[in-house]
């Protein structure tokens, strides 16, 4: 924790500073919009039934997930948590082609200094309440997840994806970065260490196709179903016995979800890497590519920029030499 409360949030200054900044002072439309996010909350609970709640996350225009986004869903997780009838919680996005995006670079400084009320990391909080809540939570992603808004949906019950219109992606070590979000730890347990290997260093995009064959997620489903499908589903477990339902998934976690030791040592790993040599010089190349690609592209497409990204860096430097 001193890490995270002390150095590591002026390295992070520093370096956004000199990258994402420059991005978002020629994108004004996208920093009101962030702005106006900001004073309301990003998540909201929509009761479908008394066993059935729909989570919905909207932060246009690209669905950065921003330090309100966790303290609001962790509240939602624990509140629900205490509801003796809820049984499944669906979780999704009203803003169209993102699920969960990255995290908001921007806010970097305040993610690493944001708790719990417990004094935990809000991150490994939230994850550690949804891992113990006693109801299913089902994903049902419609768009692109990457970066930790992947994270975020690893620690789902269950995710369902539409197969045409969903993407996959862990950006981090492309653009210099320790993916600490749970990610090393939940893809090695259910992709393998080889696919892990690949989806985590290439840093590059994957269909919901491929995430399905992968085993990254539970299934892939037409887009015109997808939702069919999905409440479906819902409906079914609401009918079952709640006692049936939490103790399976909690035996089922016990042998297959990463602990929070795990997740404390991943997040550690994390805010040590904000200060690692190679951030900087790759914020400021994707700030330039934000100023002239624009951030809907870039975003759009991230696999594909962090690997240009990276190969331009490679040659700038290799010509400096």
């Amino acid at each position: 924790m001193n890490i995270i409360k002390s150095a590591t949030v002026a390295l992070a200054t520093a370096v956004l500073a000199t990258g994402v900044a420059q991005a978002q002072d020629t994108n004004s439309a996208h920093a009101a919009a962030a702005t106006q996010a900001r004073q309301k909350s990003t998540i909201s609970v929509e009761t479908i039934s008394p066993e059935i709640r729909r989570i919905r996350f909207s932060n246009p225009p690209l669905n950065f997930i921003v330090p309100e986004t966790l303290s609001s869903l962790n509240e939602a997780v624990k509140s629900l948590s205490q509801d003796d009838k809820v049984k499944v919680v669906i979780v999704t996005s009203d803003v169209p082609g993102f699920f969960f995006n990255h995290f908001d670079m921007g806010e970097f400084p305040n993610f690493l200094s944001q708790v719990a009320s417990n004094a935990k990391p809000m991150w490994v909080d939230l994850v550690s309440n949804l891992a113990n809540a006693p109801f299913i939570t089902i994903a049902s992603i419609h768009g692109r997840t990457q970066g930790g808004g992947d994270e975020l949906a690893l620690a789902f019950d269950l995710r369902y994806a539409s197969k045409e219109r969903a993407m996959f992606g862990q950006p981090e070590v492309g653009i210099g970065l320790f993916p600490g979000g749970g990610s090393t730890d939940h893809l090695v347990r259910l992709v393998g260490r080889d696919r892990a290997m690949e989806i985590l260093l290439s840093s590059d995009d994957y269909t919901a196709e491929a995430a399905e064959k992968y085993g990254w997620i539970t299934r892939a489903v037409p887009e015109q179903y997808l939702d069919g499908f999905v409440n479906k589903m819902a409906n079914r477990l609401a009918t079952f016995d709640k006692t049936a339902l939490a103790t399976t998934k909690k035996q089922i976690n016990a042998l297959s979800f990463p602990d929070e030791a795990a997740r404390l040592n991943s997040y550690g790993q994390f805010a040590k890497s904000v200060s690692w040599p190679g951030l900087q010089p790759r914020m400021q190349l994707f700030g330039r590519m934000y100023q002239e690609v624009g951030p809907a592209k870039v975003e759009g497409n991230l696999g594909r920029y962090v690997g240009e990204g990276n190969k331009q860096l490679h040659d700038e430097q290799s010509s400096s030499k």
